[in-house]
């Protein structure tokens, strides 16, 4: 059975999805087994996403309609 979502790694590539835009990143931190990330933008900004129960995406703190992560497939 395929995982629903992938395990995050530091140092994983992966893109912030905002309203309007996406902007590149890469997993600087991971916490809370898995479920608490830090990311470093393209843009030097630091961002911290908390995994959501409800749909299993990322979101920055947590919040739902808040930016979410999109795991790079390479």
């Amino acid at each position: 059975m395929a995982r629903s979502r992938p395990i995050p790694h530091v140092g994983d590539s992966v893109t912030v999805v905002f309203l309007g835009a996406r902007i590149d990143g890469v997993v600087t931190q991971v916490d809370d087994g898995g479920r608490r990330l830090s990311v470093w933008t393209d843009e030097g900004e630091a961002l911290s996403f908390a995994l959501s129960r409800a749909t299993g995406n990322f979101h920055r703190d947590g919040e739902q309609s808040a930016p979410r992560l999109v795991f790079d497939d390479t």
